[in-house]
């Protein structure tokens, strides 16, 4: 039996909570440089203003198996169903310069590299420098 992919609920923000610290220590991210938590999830995801969408990919009861499951089609395929339905006419998405398999995935649904194409270069601004670029408006 294959897997479920279906909206998050406020329930699964404690889950979704451990996979933001699983992927920080892939990437390299100590826990203080985390910088959302629990509470700040549940109400950016299921607040007053939602800031986000979530869907979570959800195996039968006992089923184990990471493999053949096709999971990651399946959620970007719902990814690019709810962009359309919003009226959206591009999708974009992030992806570390390290990992091959993941572009190739992308690339092989109708993806394009933008730092090939292009050559962009995706900058960050952290709270400080936020802060610092915020309080320049102001002049």
């Amino acid at each position: 039996m294959s897997c479920t992919i279906r909206p998050c609920t406020v329930k699964d923000c404690k889950v979704i909570m451990q996979l933001i610290k699983e992927i920080a220590i892939v990437y390299n991210v100590s826990p203080a440089g985390i910088k959302v938590n629990l509470e700040a999830l549940q109400e950016d995801g299921f607040g007053a203003r939602p800031q986000f969408d979530c869907y979570v990919a959800e195996l039968p009861p006992g089923q184990k198996s990471k493999k053949g499951q096709q999971i990651g089609k399946r959620l970007i395929a719902k990814a690019a169903e709810v962009a359309v339905s919003q009226g959206c006419v591009q999708l974009h998405m992030h992806v570390a310069s390290w990992k091959a398999s993941e572009k190739s995935f992308l690339a092989r649904r109708g993806g394009e590299d933008l730092t090939v194409k292009e050559g962009w270069t995706l900058f960050h601004f952290e709270d400080a420098a936020l802060q610092r670029l915020a309080a320049e408006s102001k002049f």
